[in-house]
């Protein structure tokens, strides 16, 4: 009997623990060798001996606008499966590419509020360009893990809800020449802070001010 009364003791007290039971989460700031956030940064966890990821759902969406002759986001993340939208809010018309070995494709000349879409199926990085306006320039890094994030002006990204173990973290930006890469151990219910300082290369980005017409190129 007394076992019993146990027994349901631990059932009752089983959910209430169980919502002081928290994942693990990640807060990178990445610097430059100045000292200066670097926003637009992606990073990425991918689990070492954690346990491994939820099953990618059946749709994922993501979008990089054509504006200003200018996509935005300069760069993003997204994970493996995932139907890009390019839709098209200048009053010229773009051409949009990629010949990266992840994704090669081509959406020819298309006007203002046109949206086209592609599913990127393959890790790795896909650089987006415009054969119409060649200063056009965007970066999709696509990654098999749904732990990832792209840092803000104030060079900070957290990504949580992770499970504990050890992961490699990867960090990559356009003016790296290759992805920074470390392992971590993470516990449950813990926040780890990460610090990371890179050299990147000057930025030669031709920055072009808004389209002032309607012109269609």
């Amino acid at each position: 009997m007394r076992f019993k009364r146990l027994a349901l003791l631990a059932l009752f007290l089983l959910p209430a623990f169980s919502m002081f039971v928290t994942a693990a989460e990640v807060r990178v700031a990445a610097t430059d060798h100045k000292g200066s956030p670097i926003d637009e940064l992606v990073i990425w966890l991918e689990p070492l001996d954690a346990p491994a990821p939820p099953p990618t759902p059946d749709e994922l969406q993501a979008t990089v606008e054509q504006i200003d002759e200018e996509f935005d986001p300069y760069t993003i993340a997204v994970r493996k499966g995932t139907k890009v939208e390019f839709p098209n809010r200048d009053a010229v018309q773009h051409h949009v590419y990629s010949l990266s070995k992840p994704a090669q494709f081509e959406i020819p000349l298309h006007g203002g509020d046109e949206t086209e879409s592609v599913v990127l199926d393959q890790p790795g990085l896909v650089p987006i360009g415009c054969n119409i306006h060649d200063w056009m320039l965007s970066y999709i890094v696509v990654v098999d893990t749904p732990w990832f994030g792209t840092s803000q002006a104030d060079g900070v990204v957290s990504v949580a809800d992770l499970p504990s173990g050890r992961y490699q973290l990867s960090a990559w930006h356009p003016r790296m020449r290759q992805a920074d890469e470390r392992t971590i151990t993470l516990s449950e219910g813990e926040l780890n802070e990460v610090t990371i300082e890179l050299r990147l290369r000057p930025d030669r980005r031709i920055r072009r001010a808004p389209s002032s017409g309607g012109a269609s190129y």
